[in-house]
């Protein structure tokens, strides 16, 4: 009876040790060095820990080298993003250096990085990394740093309307060889747009006839706004109005707007004078393309 009475003793005693907090000499210490001591270790065993007193982590030893360890135990890893370059191999003698470089958005930022070799094609990506994928577009480096925003065609120099003159848009806009996120991925890094319109006609008044402005054009822009119409002023919208030879409405002649607002491309115009057979008018529009910077 005593037998198991003094067993059961000790077991309860063992039991209460295992669940109390240890004593501060029962833990296990690892050595703590300088980084300095640390790297001057002859031959350190593969699989060993040390504490750094310099910045007061834990560091493991591989086959060449000391690694901190992270905080949860693990090894420290750091996975390079499409914007971030990574140097370094995380250890005391070549540590990470993690650098945010993301990759140019517009044709203004290729040049102010000095990677311009002059006008001609680059990549960018418009959005600064995610999610959409880098795609090449036109530079005039040797102009300040526009990005040229193309049109798939031209308007066609025809009858668009029938039935009598009236204020219309035309049914469709206009086709553009880049998506409207990458053109609007590209508006939101520029400051400044620009553009020239060149319009054909044959009877169609693009801006003044006999002193008034009743038929004057008007423009629609890729970013959503538009301008007036019938009217002299285009309020808002900085447009020049460099020849008018389409106030003749007669033979076939041309009109010329120079437009700067960051809304660009035009995507749609604005007529009047336009409801019968005899008259047409359309626009060189691959020849004359938004920019954008």
């Amino acid at each position: 009876m005593k037998k198991v009475t003094i067993l059961f003793v000790v077991i309860t005693l063992t039991i209460l040790s295992l669940g109390a907090a240890p004593l501060s000499d029962e833990l296990i210490v690892l050595h703590h060095v300088t980084t300095t001591q640390m790297n001057a270790i002859t031959s350190p065993i593969q699989g060993s820990l040390i504490f750094n007193t310099d910045d007061n982590e834990v560091y493991e030893r591989n086959a060449t080298a000391w690694n901190r360890i992270s905080s949860d135990g693990s090894e420290t890893k750091i996975v390079a993003g499409d914007c971030t370059k990574i140097t370094g191999t995380g250890t005391i003698a070549s540590p990470y250096v993690v650098i945010h470089s993301p990759p140019p958005r517009t044709c203004k930022e290729i040049l102010d990085a000095g990677l311009s070799t002059g006008d001609g094609n680059y990549m960018i990506d418009a959005d600064g990394c995610y999610p959409e994928v880098p795609f090449q577009v036109y530079c005039d480096m040797d102009g300040g740093g526009w990005t040229r925003i193309d049109y798939v065609s031209d308007l066609a120099h025809e009858v668009h309307f029938s039935g009598g003159d009236a204020n219309r848009w035309l049914p469709t806009d206009f086709s553009l060889t880049l998506t409207a996120t990458q053109i609007s991925n590209i508006r939101k890094a520029s400051t400044e747009g620009k553009q020239h319109y060149h319009g054909t006609c044959r009877g169609v008044i693009h801006y003044k006839y006999n002193g008034n402005y009743h038929d004057a054009f008007g423009f629609r822009f890729h970013d959503g706004h538009q301008t007036e119409y019938n009217k002299q002023s285009y309020g808002s919208v900085n447009i020049i109005v460099s020849n008018d030879g389409c106030a003749s409405n007669g033979s076939l002649s041309s009109t010329d707007f120079d437009i700067n607002d960051i809304g660009v491309p035009i995507i749609n115009v604005h007529s009047k004078d336009n409801g019968n057979n005899n008259e047409k008018f359309g626009s060189p529009l691959t020849n004359n393309p938004a920019w954008l910077k």
